[in-house]
């Protein structure tokens, strides 16, 4: 059958889909983002609950960064994400803090049957060694059966980025899927007034929260998406002077793992400045750093007004009340700049045990947001 098409209209067609196509893969590559995720203990069920909302629009996930909890979501979410995508990945999540709402405490010193004070009061005067002569840790068997760390060295897998800090040098070790172990994880979320460090290649580490808490440099300098999405869930700035001892060590606390985060947001801020040299845009790390568009859900000003302590001995309830401020957040966030279509949150009944079908009451210190 002869062609109706002249050959010149031919060509033209010909070249019009390859253009069509090359459109179609700028608007992918720039559908990309990359995910930040802040450690905050049991806080980073407010994360869960950012990510089941983000899920849910199946984003297209290219990095994921975290310290200490937000560590524990970015490997799980990743692993998930490779059994099944953005559903396997919310799925995952889901049974990670279903696992840690049933760790009916994650303070080693409470799960032996010290009161609150008396747990305080030791945790002054014994180490880790004496306190936990085993170095036991619940998290391990987790993570080793939920995470696919083979899986994720994968080229499919998204490029994860988990921080640890280095007793030693007091510097930030960025794991990458190339060397993710579940003891990298486990330093990650190594608190030092309950774990000993630990060891990997011969060097002890401890809390990635100390020296990038998260990893956004990195990330950005790792990843080809423009979009990151900073999920914080630590406040940088306090309410009011701390006045009892328990406020004053919780405000330094809170400055200690705020203080990275405020560094690396200024060398941004640094990055975008230098961006008018045109020699910037020949390295292709400078030129990340420069074009970057970072997005902050920030549920720190709400967390912050819970008692700290429930970062280490949350109740079911309140892992539930996270999830659901947090997927509010996200929600807001995507009607507000990405003109997403809101919907209900998720049953609680439907991701709990069974034994919690009642929905949680509020936590104390705020409203949803």
């Amino acid at each position: 059958m002869r062609d109706r098409w002249p050959p010149e209209a031919a060509a033209i067609r010909t070249a019009w889909r390859g253009v069509r196509r090359s459109l179609t893969i700028v608007r992918r590559r720039r559908d990309r983002l990359s995910l930040a995720l802040q450690g905050g203990g049991a806080h980073g069920a407010f994360t869960w609950g950012v990510l089941a909302r983000l899920l849910e629009d199946d984003p297209r996930i290219e990095g994921v960064s975290g310290a200490s909890a937000g560590a524990l979501n970015a490997v799980v979410l990743a692993s998930g994400w490779l059994g099944g995508g953005a559903a396997g990945a919310g799925r995952a999540l889901d049974e990670l803090w279903r696992e840690i709402g049933r760790l009916t405490q994650m303070n080693p010193m409470r799960a032996g049957g010290l009161t609150r004070m008396a747990a305080d009061f030791a945790a002054q005067f014994l180490s880790p060694h004496q306190l936990n002569p085993w170095g036991l840790n619940p998290l391990r068997s987790i993570l080793e059966r939920m995470v696919d760390f083979e899986g994720l060295r994968a080229a499919a897998a998204p490029r994860l980025f988990v921080a640890a800090t280095s007793v030693m040098s007091g510097r930030a070790r960025i794991f990458t899927n190339a060397d993710l172990s579940s003891e990298a994880v486990l330093a990650s979320t190594c608190l030092p007034q309950l774990h000993r460090a630990v060891a990997i290649d011969g060097e002890p580490y401890w809390d990635g929260g100390f020296s990038a808490n998260p990893p956004v440099i990195p990330l950005i300098e790792g990843c080809r998406a423009r979009d990151v999405v900073l999920v914080q869930i630590n406040p940088l700035a306090a309410g009011r002077v701390p006045r009892t001892p328990r406020e004053i060590r919780d405000r330094v606390a809170e400055i200690a793992f705020g203080r990275p985060l405020a560094d690396e947001l200024a060398r941004l801020q640094e990055a975008a400045a230098g961006a008018i040299w045109p020699l910037a845009w020949i390295d292709r790390r400078r030129r990340r750093l420069a074009r970057h568009r970072l997005h902050t859900i920030d549920g720190s000003a709400e967390l912050g007004r819970l008692d700290p302590r429930t970062r280490m001995e949350p109740s079911w309830p309140l892992l539930l009340e996270l999830r659901e401020r947090g997927w509010r957040a996200a929600d807001a966030w995507l009607r507000q700049g990405r003109g997403a279509r809101s919907t209900a949150p998720p049953e609680e009944a439907s991701i709990g045990p069974r034994a919690e079908r009642a929905a949680p009451r509020r936590a104390r210190g705020g409203r949803s947001a």
